[in-house]
């Protein structure tokens, strides 16, 4: 499938995964700043495979090398400003560039938590994103570069090593038995994805619009489009606000330990079909 003279790179994500659903448009965002003759016409979709495209004027895997350096050198430059208030409150930068923060609600009095709040009180945004940055390995260095596992895993929680709670891959086992394997111990039983933790908080702070996927009780719902669009309104897209949209709406249910309501430790299962908006043969 080709969309006007470009080629699409795949990119093998699961859309059904939150973290990975958030690195796609983080993907897609930081796609659209590689220089190149077709910068400002290069679109992106979910195939019917499953895998994100990016259409691009490169050969696909020339792009993806461009691609993966732009996105680890704005992964690396991420940093947290503390605010004050509680562990959540402050503020994230990666060089010049401010984001929001994913942590707080918009209106900044409100009780609520927000669903992307999803990490408990021991895990500190100030000492859990130097750690995965630091665990971070470039492109050069892990050819896998989005499937890389950070080597810190079985630290203590204090140590900095967790999870954002968006990667489903990541949170099943805590969940299940009630307690972080970070206090238990036997971190090797959930895996960092430093890449893709860095990238789903990038595109929650700086290229989403992820506080306006809220919907009811404690639910996310986003759409996974299947027709290329212009990178500039993969924002839009990935809300559903688009008129006849063809796409893959998606509902994210942010579920609690597996005892009581696990208010302090929440995480996202992966997320669970809506509907579908698909063009008609």
């Amino acid at each position: 499938m080709k969309t006007d003279s470009m080629t699409p790179l795949h990119i093998a994500l699961n859309e059904r995964n939150l973290a990975h659903f958030l690195a796609s448009l983080a993907l897609a965002g930081l796609a659209g700043r590689i220089e190149g003759s077709e910068k400002d016409t290069r679109k992106c979709c979910w195939n019917e495979e499953g895998q994100f495209s990016i259409y691009s004027e490169f050969p696909p895997e020339q792009f993806r090398a461009l691609l993966f350096a732009k996105a680890h050198e704005f992964l690396a430059a991420l940093e947290w400003i503390p605010g004050f208030g509680g562990v959540e409150h402050g503020i994230l930068i990666s060089g010049s560039e401010v984001g929001i923060n994913p942590f707080v609600p918009l209106g900044g009095d409100s009780d609520e938590r927000p669903l992307l709040r999803a990490f408990s009180a021991k895990v500190v945004p100030r000492n859990v994103l130097p750690q995965q940055v630091a665990e971070l390995k470039s492109p050069t260095e892990c050819p896998s570069w989005l499937d890389q596992i950070a080597c810190g895993v079985g630290r203590k929680i204090e140590d900095g090593v967790s999870s954002w709670g968006y990667d489903s891959r990541v949170n099943m086992h805590a969940s299940d038995a009630g307690i972080s394997s970070d206090a238990e111990g036997t971190g090797i039983l959930d895996p960092i994805f430093p890449a893709i933790e860095l990238l789903s908080l990038a595109a929650a702070a700086f290229f989403v619009p992820a506080h306006a996927w809220t919907i009811g009780d404690r639910k996310l719902r986003v759409a996974a489009w299947t027709m290329p669009l212009p990178i500039s309104m993969t924002a839009l897209g990935s809300a559903g606000q688009i008129r006849g949209l063809r796409a893959r709406f998606l509902i994210f249910a942010s579920r609690g330990s597996a005892h009581g309501k696990g208010g302090s430790f929440r995480f996202f299962p992966e997320a669970t079909l809506e509907h579908s908006t698909q063009q008609t043969p």
